[in-house]
């Protein structure tokens, strides 16, 4: 097995906090979807995809908790194991099952690997303030307010949204503005979730597609019901 450097007992490592996994400087809490961590790492893994993630998950190298309908939810630890197993991948060429023992080594103090400030502050934009949300989205601060009562979006840490809460005020201000109302999104997401909780985020997604097709179809489809 290829070494990692070992950067003294300054860095962050295993000994910082005995029985935590790497990385032990950042927050181990989930509170990260599946799609805030794709916002993470897109700039940089752009071909990323909820299917890599579970297939990462499978091998063991990042272990998400799972809430009770089934939903992975990620910590800021888990998206730099990430970040390191899919740099090891892209400039490496190592093989997951290298990969997996330098993970182990990281862990239990055998390596250290200090994450970065530049990297840790890439985890920091992950979250981000309702007036940055507003900034991003172009989206004023009562709509923002007017969504999250709705239950659009949601706060995942104390006075942040995800990242990607950006994507869906900008989707459902357009949506509003377009004649829609906050009920009706709402009842739209509800479908998304609800697709979520019988076959899981493929299926979702593939009720999006369904969704979008249908709505650009030449006839209405109440027209063909029953045909």
């Amino acid at each position: 097995m290829t070494s990692l450097p070992d950067f003294g007992a300054g860095s962050a490592g295993a000994a910082d906090a005995p029985g935590e996994s790497w990385p032990q400087g950042l927050s181990h809490e989930p509170l990260l979807r599946v799609s805030d961590v794709l916002a993470a790492l897109s700039n940089e893994f752009p071909g990323l995809s909820s299917s890599k993630l579970r297939f990462l998950d499978s091998q063991g190298l990042v272990c998400p908790e799972r809430t009770a309908s089934g939903y992975r939810h990620y910590s800021a630890a888990d998206v730099e194991r990430m970040r390191f197993v899919l740099r090891q991948q892209r400039d490496h060429f190592r093989p997951l099952s290298v990969i997996a023992e330098d993970l182990a080594a990281l862990d239990d103090g055998r390596m250290r690997l200090p994450v970065l400030p530049r990297a840790a502050a890439q985890q920091q934009r992950a979250y981000l303030t309702a007036d940055e949300v507003s900034r991003a989205s172009g989206v004023d601060r009562d709509r923002i307010s007017e969504l999250e009562s709705a239950g659009l979006i949601a706060m995942r840490m104390p006075g942040k949204y995800p990242a990607g809460a950006v994507a869906v005020v900008t989707a459902a201000a357009a949506y509003i503005d377009a004649g829609g109302d906050v009920r009706s999104a709402r009842a739209l997401a509800r479908a998304v979730d609800r697709e979520r909780d019988v076959a899981g985020e493929g299926r979702a997604e593939s009720a999006i597609a369904l969704f979008a097709a249908l709505l650009r179809a030449d006839a209405p489809t109440s027209r063909r019901v029953g045909d």
